[in-house]
């Protein structure tokens, strides 16, 4: 579990240096504050540790981010059967030959082999507003399908967080989600606030009505609604650090996209 921590941590942090144990999170240009290794617990990334070479999220195209737009970016790991299209792209699996496995991508044929690369760089199909980057490298050619690793990063404008009992389905993306809140704060992309510390955790606000408002860290923490009026998501955190200044959670953000 340690080396896979560590190894999400570097993907997610490439570029950065890391703070020292017992530090404070350093901020990421574009991204919501990280954790330090001895705050992070397990945040259901893919375990990529046998995988050599990933691209990271340092290479991934600059990008700016207006108030009302959300970034999540993250290590990614996925199988593509025969036929299937990699959500969010344009590419396509089409067959498995003799020299690689064979792509459409934008439709032209593309022949990939071990440790070639499949990118993308575009507009999420079917939804305005929403841009999708894709960083993978093929690392296992079989004959139903192809394995895949690397880094993605999904960038939504015009947000509205809503609370609502909702559950995701359909095409999903599971990506990583990391944010922080001074008190009086909501966390970006939902409807918790921070209220403050105090001797039972810390307290947030935004929960459903009757639940228990206290967190301390390592404690679960689920929200459920709208990121905008079209796309549902879910969010699966913990705390991993809060003080009477400031409160950090990290987690996964489960997203439907058209």
């Amino acid at each position: 579990m340690k080396r896979f921590l560590t190894l999400c941590l570097a993907l997610l942090l490439s570029g950065c240096s890391l703070p020292g144990i017992g530090d404070l999170p350093v901020e990421i240009p574009g991204n919501p504050q990280l954790p330090s290794l001895d705050q992070l617990r397990d945040l259901g990334l893919p375990d990529l540790s046998g995988i050599a070479n990933l691209p990271q999220i340092a290479d991934l195209p600059a990008l700016n981010v207006a108030d009302n737009a959300i970034v999540f970016a993250g290590p990614t790991e996925r199988k593509i059967g025969l036929g299937e299209r990699i959500p969010g792209t344009d590419i396509v699996l089409s067959a498995i030959a003799a020299d690689g496995a064979e792509f459409q991508i934008g439709g032209l044929r593309a022949v990939r082999s071990l440790g070639d690369s499949l990118d993308f760089d575009g507009n999420w199909p079917g939804s305005s507003g929403v841009t999708y980057n894709l960083r993978l490298r093929v690392y296992l050619v079989e004959g139903d399908g192809v394995r895949a690793a690397g880094v993605h990063r999904l960038l939504v404008e015009n947000i509205t967080p809503q609370e609502q009992a909702v559950s995701p389905q359909g095409t999903l993306l599971k990506i990583p989600y990391t944010g922080s809140a001074n008190p009086g704060q909501t966390l970006k992309g939902n409807s918790l606030g921070y209220v403050g510390s105090g001797d039972r955790g810390a307290e947030f606000s935004g929960l459903p009505a009757g639940d228990f408002p206290f967190r301390k860290v390592g404690d679960s923490l689920l929200w459920r609604g709208y990121l905008r009026s079209d796309m549902p998501i879910e969010y699966n955190m913990r705390v991993v650090f809060y003080n009477e200044t400031t409160v950090q959670v990290a987690g996964i953000a489960t997203v439907q996209l058209p």
